[in-house]
């Protein structure tokens, strides 16, 4: 059955790659990239052979910290990247009379003949490098790498399989791609806060050895769970602590001998019960949403305001790529905050404090008001709905600020609270919400007029977010740039104001933030409106050559 399996995988692949020249194109290009990737990482790894005698146990710390993350990252991947690779997908064994148990094993290897498997089994077996100076050590880290990439795979396979019914529905699907952009946003910020890290404990020499201590707890606590238990055999052999290396050895066979056993049981009841896809229940009347749009003032010219601003707001809450907008901004002032805090510890206060954190609560106002710059992209075709019904221009611009702005005001005005607490300025509260207040609305003014006016391309309805268009990063960042600095140049006489601004003066500043912001919106709103009425065929136009562009 493995070697079954094993040819089955190989042969799909190969048909695949012959079927699409672009995407053997592209698998040549990344296969490359990942080659290039590991090359770098067995240098690394062989280097540090000159580094690891007399640090065998940092080394077997390190070693078993990394693994632990490589497992977990493999574990969660099906969260992040589900339906990347379906070509043995275990539904598609339901026909057959096989059980879980067969098809476990086969299944498993036949990981390794994808890109990321066999460039994770190589980094795995890799592992043994910085040990070669001692051959028999270097032996059993190879055992050990094969036993932990056995381990990423077991931890991969379960997961993607048990949640395959949840995650191959509609709100499953939306979920990743959500999920995918929080990973995204956490790696950008993953390089600055290790050179951080090694900036903070290489200043002195009692952080660096604080360090190493916590590292060598955490691995040790690791070594004795499914994560980190297989990595742990080649510190234990370098040490010479054998009577740890068959305890972690057992250890590791029980691990992954349970997880095959629960791998099998998954496939069991995959085989007999394959996941479906699910339907979309119909909206209630009773639902919240709803009832909001059916308050008292939706009447007559209020009434399609009030409809937008529901539709909008289920968007909010359903799509993913109005859901991912959500993180992005609050990535702003948590990054900013970090940075202020870091580089005020750095320079021995030498950066005026809170500086960048405010920084990031006014970046984060700003970017909120521009999202409704991509309104209009992300309705696609179906906008023709708005065009068919004549719907006025002001009546959308409303209804869109309104829907944006039940969840965007709230997030905002506690972003700010919390920021100037955490800097020491709770007495500037008033008007750092008055600056905040000004930026937003400015911005949403503005991004009323810029929606209509640049229409770029963006991830169709039911895409991943993260997918790029053909022509989008130059006509959005024209539009980006463009209302941020409009935005900026509105806002700018209250936020001179707001620095200045003490005692009852914050307050005065928060009510004329509030009243500007509100007067700007209102204009931009009357502004954009008149726009969608004059440019209703054009914007109609560009949405259909967008979306066939990308359909083909």
């Amino acid at each position: 059955m493995v070697a079954t399996l094993l040819g089955l995988k190989f042969r799909l692949t190969l048909a695949e790659l012959k079927r699409s020249t672009a995407r053997l194109v592209l698998w040549i290009i990344l296969g490359a990239y990942a080659l290039f990737a590991v090359a770098l990482a067995l240098i690394g790894l062989a280097a540090l052979a000159l580094v690891v005698p007399g640090n065998e146990q940092i080394a077997g710390s390190m070693t078993v910290l990394s693994g632990s993350v490589l497992v977990l990252g493999w574990t969660l991947l099906p969260l992040a990247f589900f339906g990347s690779d379906q070509t043995l997908d275990p539904s598609r064994f339901s026909p057959f009379p096989l059980s879980g148990i067969r098809l476990a094993p086969g299944l498993l290897l036949a990981s390794i003949l994808g890109l990321p498997g066999a460039f994770t089994a190589i980094l795995c077996l890799g592992s043994a490098l910085p040990w070669t100076h001692t051959p028999l050590v270097a032996l059993v880290g190879l055992i050990g790498g094969a036993l932990g990439f056995f381990m990423t795979q077991v931890g991969c396979r379960t997961a993607s399989t048990a949640l395959s019914s949840k995650l191959s529905s509609r709100k499953g699907r939306d979920l990743t791609a959500v999920i995918s952009l929080i990973v995204v946003l956490a790696l950008t910020t993953l390089g600055y806060a290790a050179s951080l890290l090694v900036t903070y404990v290489t200043d002195r020499v009692d952080r660096l050895d604080d360090l190493v201590s916590a590292i060598s707890t955490v691995a040790n606590i690791a070594s004795w769970t499914p994560l980190g238990a297989p990595w742990a055999l080649v510190g234990d052999a370098g040490q010479g602590e054998w009577l740890m290396f068959l305890a972690h050895l057992a250890l590791t066979v029980v691990y992954l001998g349970l997880g095959v056993w629960m791998y099998a049981a998954i496939l069991d009841k995959a085989l007999v019960a394959p996941a479906h896809s699910e339907s979309t229940g119909a909206v209630s009347k009773d639902d919240a949403i709803a009832k909001m749009a059916a308050q008292p003032w939706a009447r007559g010219a209020m009434a399609p305001v009030a409809a937008i601003m529901a539709r909008c707001l289920r968007y909010w809450r359903r799509d993913p790529r109005y859901l991912g907008t959500i993180p992005s901004l609050l990535i702003m002032p948590i990054l900013f905050t970090i940075m202020d805090f870091s580089l005020n510890s750095i320079a021995d206060g030498g950066i005026p404090s809170g500086w960048m954190s405010v920084f990031g609560i006014a970046m984060m106002a700003v970017m909120g008001g521009f999202g409704l710059s991509a309104d209009i992209a992300m309705d696609a075709t179906a906008w023709w709905t708005h065009f068919a019904t004549g719907i006025k221009g002001w009546q959308d611009r409303l209804g869109r600020v309104l829907g944006i702005s039940v969840w965007a005001t709230p997030m905002i005005v506690v972003a700010g609270i919390v920021i100037m607490v955490i800097i020491g300025a709770p007495a500037r509260i008033p008007a750092a919400l008055g600056a905040l207040a000004s930026l937003y609305l400015c911005a949403l003014g503005v991004a009323s007029i810029f929606s209509p006016l640049i229409v770029y391309p963006i991830a169709l309805p039911g895409e991943s977010p993260l997918r790029m268009k053909t022509g989008m990063m130059g006509s959005q960042m024209l539009s980006q740039f463009g209302c941020m600095t409009a935005s900026g140049v509105l806002a700018l006489p209250v936020c001179i104001w707001a620095i200045f601004a003490h005692g009852w003066t914050g307050w005065l500043v928060l009510a004329v933030g509030v009243v500007w912001g509100l007067i700007c919106c209102a204009a931009g709103i009357i502004a954009g409106g008149k726009v969608m009425d004059s440019r209703g065929v054009a914007i109609l136009a560009t949405l259909i050559k967008n979306d066939s562009r990308e359909r083909g």
